[in-house]
C-alpha cells in the first residue's frame, strides 16, 4: 500500500517566511487612518507603533518573517497623515 502526505506537496513551502502579522495590522490601520478625520493623527500614531513591532519580530526572526517593506509604508504614511491632520487642524490642539 502506498503512503499518503497530508499537507503541501513541496516540503520547502514550509521554511518560506511569511508576513508578519504585525506589519499586516500596521498597513491596515495606517490605510485606515485616512478615514478618520479628528483621530487621524491617533490611528497614524497606533500604525507606527505596530510597524515597529513588526520591524522588531522580523529582525529577530529573519527566517519565519517578512514584511519590512510594509512596515516602513506604514510608518510613512502614518506620519504623512499626523502631518497633514495637523496642518488641516492647527487650531485643534488649542
Amino acid at each position: 500500500m502506498e503512503e499518503r502526505t497530508t499537507g503541501s506537496t513541496n516540503p520547502s513551502n514550509e521554511s518560506r517566511p511569511r508576513y508578519s502579522g504585525w506589519a499586516l495590522a500596521a498597513l491596515a490601520t495606517a490605510f485606515l487612518a485616512l478615514f478618520f478625520d479628528a483621530m487621524a493623527a491617533f490611528v497614524s500614531i497606533i500604525a507606527a507603533v505596530f510597524a515597529l513591532l513588526g520591524l522588531r519580530q522580523i529582525r529577530r526572526s529573519p527566517t519565519l518573517y517578512k514584511g519590512r517593506a510594509l512596515c516602513w509604508i506604514a510608518i510613512g504614511l502614518g506620519l504623512v497623515m499626523a502631518v497633514l491632520v495637523a496642518l488641516v487642524e492647527p487650531g485643534a490642539g488649542s
